[in-house]
């Protein structure tokens, strides 16, 4: 008979990382329809590197209750930090030229709306790469 495998801290912070992680991208994508970075498009490495760290973390998760305390898991964390750093600069990175431009130069209040969505996509940006890091110190499943 199969024993239950109860879920760890780690399986609830990983499923948190996970909305994090999806959270970060509809808001990045909310932002490239913004009228101001409309012009810049959506970069596809931003979208890439998020799909790949949700699709990660998910993966994580799954195999690490599919295959109990076994290490192949476990470069899933690894993947999908990588993955959210990489989104995460190349998302501050694309938006600091405009952020600039806009506290100085085209400062009105539609710009400065689409500077504050920015802002908080970033934000949700970093936290999320943030949760990745904590995520993966903690057991997915109790032993």
């Amino acid at each position: 008979m199969k024993e239950k495998k109860k879920a760890g801290l780690g399986a609830i912070l990983t499923i948190l990382t996970i909305l994090v992680l999806a959270v970060a991208l509809v808001l990045y994508l909310q932002n490239c329809k913004t009228n101001y970075f409309m012009n810049m498009g959506v970069n596809r490495t931003v979208v890439l590197n998020l799909v790949i760290a949700i699709a990660a973390e998910v993966l994580f998760i799954g195999l690490s209750f599919l295959l109990g305390s076994k290490p192949y898991p476990d470069i899933f964390p690894v993947i999908a930090g990588v993955c959210s750093a990489v989104a995460a600069i190349q998302f501050i990175g694309s938006r600091i030229a405009g952020a600039a431009s806009i506290m100085t130069f085209e400062n009105n209040a539609e710009n400065m709306a689409d500077l504050q969505n920015a802002i908080v996509a970033m934000a949700v940006c970093v936290a999320a790469m943030l949760c990745v890091m904590v995520s993966g110190f903690f057991r997915v499943i109790k032993e």
